[in-house]
């Protein structure tokens, strides 16, 4: 055997085993994390507060609350950002409120969400979202001073609990109940009365997978 041909032997025996480890390694949309966009729309039910900031009472009504969000997918679910928005039915009385006050103010939040997985089929679904709300953009009877204005800010805490039904590869419908706990700013609050809000939200939405799989 000839120099040349015992280099190229060697040469075939090297180039079986890279070729192997290339094949092995996963293509480029096999690697990629899936991310999915989801939107929903549901009914808020919110308890009243006492605004400690103008010394009033805030009787709140129900609303329609619009939401929407991204998610990055892991093995154990999905982190994302949430942003949700409603126009929240609102009656001031006490403090400098005048008689007969009615309006309407905005209710909007921002949560980092932690998700559990999607299933094919039929699946059960845990979320939990930290982020703040905020009241602001009030809108009715009342003229409002700069103060009592000023954008209200709460620490807020939500656990939804549904179900979610696939829709082909890549979307899926979902159903889910949230339960929302809000602590908004202790100033002017009389004793004995509390910092924290709770809120209730049914909400439907689509979420569709725009890259990886479930």
């Amino acid at each position: 055997m000839t120099p040349r041909t015992l280099a190229l032997a060697a040469l075939l025996l090297i180039a079986r085993p890279i070729a192997a480890q290339v094949i092995s390694v996963p293509m480029p949309n096999e690697a990629r994390r899936p991310i999915a966009l989801a939107a929903s729309f549901g009914f808020l039910q919110t308890q009243s507060r006492f605004d400690g900031q103008s010394g009033a009472y805030w009787g709140l009504g129900e609303a329609l609350a619009t939401r929407a969000s991204v998610e990055v997918g892991l093995r154990s679910g999905s982190l994302g950002i949430a942003a949700s928005l409603a126009s929240v039915p609102i009656n001031r009385s006490g403090g400098t409120a005048p008689p007969n006050s009615r309006g309407n103010i905005q209710l909007r939040q921002l949560l980092g969400t932690f998700r559990t997985p999607e299933t094919e089929g039929a699946h059960q679904i845990l979320e939990v979202g930290l982020g703040v709300s905020q009241w602001a953009g009030y809108s009715g009877s009342d003229v409002l001073s700069a103060d009592e204005a000023k954008p209200r800010n709460a620490f807020t805490l939500v656990v939804g609990y549904g179900f979610g039904f696939t829709l082909g590869e890549r979307a899926s419908l979902t159903l889910v109940q949230d339960m929302g706990t809000l602590w908004g700013s202790a100033e002017g609050l009389p004793s004995g009365q509390s910092r924290m809000v709770r809120q209730y939200t049914t909400r439907l939405g689509l979420r569709y997978r725009f890259r990886g799989g479930r």
